[in-house]
C-alpha cells in the first residue's frame, strides 16, 4: 500500500471519528438536559437508563471507531512518531524583525510589514469588543434573581442555559477567528521579512545576537526545570516525615470504602 493511499485512509478516519465524536457529545448533553428536566430528583437509575438507552448505537459506533483507529495505528503505523514541536510565529516574527535593518529596506516591504502588525491590533480590538458586547447580556441575565425561581428551578437553570450558551459560542467563534486571522497575519509578516532580509537589509552581527538568544533561552528553561523538580522533591520529603502522606492514604481509603462504596 503507498503512503499516498495510507494519508488518505488516515484522512477519511479522522473525518469520521470527528463526526461521531461530535455527535456523540451533542446527544450525551441532549440527554443530560432531558433528565434534569425530569422533576426534583431526576437523577434515578431508571431515568438514566432510559434517557441514555436512545443513544446507545452513536455511542458504540464512536467506540467501534475509536477501536478501529487503534487497529489501523497498528496495521499502518506512520513512518515517524516523533511529535514535531509547532513553531511560535510570534517569536519568530520578533526574531526576523531583530535581524531586518529598517534603514536598508525597501519602503514598500516596510509598509507591508508595519501593516500587518496595525492589521491584528485592530483585529485584537474587534474581537475584544465584540466578546464583551455578546457576553455582558449573559452576565446580566445569570445575575438577576428574577430570572430564577424555586418553584420552577430546572426550567430556570435550563432556560439560563440556553440564553448563555449560544453567547459564549460566539465569543468561542470569534477566538477562533482570531487566531485564524492572526496565524495568516503572521504567515505573511515572516515571509515579507525573510524576503527583506534576503534582499540585503540585514543588521550586521544579527546571527550572533540570534544565537546568544537562544543559548540565553536554553539556560533559562533548563535552570527552572531544575528549580521546579528540586521543590518538588523537598516538597515530597517534607510530606513524608510530617506523615502528610499517610493522611492522604487514610481519606483515599475513607472515600473509597465508605462514599464510592467499593468496599
Amino acid at each position: 500500500m503507498t503512503d499516498t493511499l495510507k494519508k488518505k485512509i488516515r484522512l477519511i478516519y479522522g473525518i469520521v471519528l470527528s463526526v461521531m465524536l461530535v455527535i456523540t457529545g451533542f446527544l450525551l448533553i441532549s440527554s443530560c438536559i432531558s433528565i434534569y428536566s425530569l422533576g426534583d430528583r431526576p437523577f434515578t437509575v431508571e431515568n438514566i437508563t432510559a434517557a441514555f438507552k436512545k443513544i446507545k448505537i452513536p455511542v458504540f459506533i464512536t467506540l467501534g471507531a475509536m477501536i478501529v483507529g487503534a487497529i489501523l495505528q497498528l496495521t499502518f503505523p506512520k513512518e515517524s512518531d516523533r511529535i514535531r514541536s509547532t513553531p511560535d510565529k510570534k517569536k519568530l516574527t520578533e526574531r526576523l524583525e531583530g535581524r531586518v535593518d529598517p534603514s536598508a529596506c525597501d519602503e514598500s516591504t516596510l509598509d507591508a510589514i508595519n501593516s500587518e502588525k496595525r492589521l491584528r491590533i485592530t483585529i485584537r480590538v474587534i474581537c475584544a469588543v465584540f466578546c464583551v458586547a455578546v457576553m455582558i447580556p449573559a452576565l446580566v441575565y445569570i445575575i438577576n434573581a428574577n430570572n430564577f425561581s424555586l418553584e420552577s428551578y430546572n426550567e430556570s437553570v435550563i432556560a439560563a442555559c440556553l440564553y448563555v450558551i449560544p453567547c459564549s459560542l460566539m465569543a468561542v467563534g470569534a477566538l477562533i477567528a482570531l487566531s485564524y486571522l492572526e496565524n495568516a497575519s503572521y504567515d505573511r509578516q515572516i515571509k515579507q521579512l525573510k524576503a527583506a532580509i534576503a534582499s540585503g537589509a540585514k543588521k550586521q552581527g544579527a546571527n550572533d545576537d540570534l544565537k546568544t538568544e537562544i543559548r540565553h533561552s536554553s539556560f533559562f528553561i533548563l535552570g527552572a526545570r531544575i528549580v521546579i523538580l528540586a521543590v518538588a522533591v523537598l516538597f515530597i520529603i517534607d510530606g513524608i516525615s510530617n506523615g502528610g502522606m499517610s493522611d492522604v492514604l487514610i481519606k483515599a481509603i475513607n472515600i473509597c470504602t465508605e462514599c464510592i462504596g467499593l468496599g
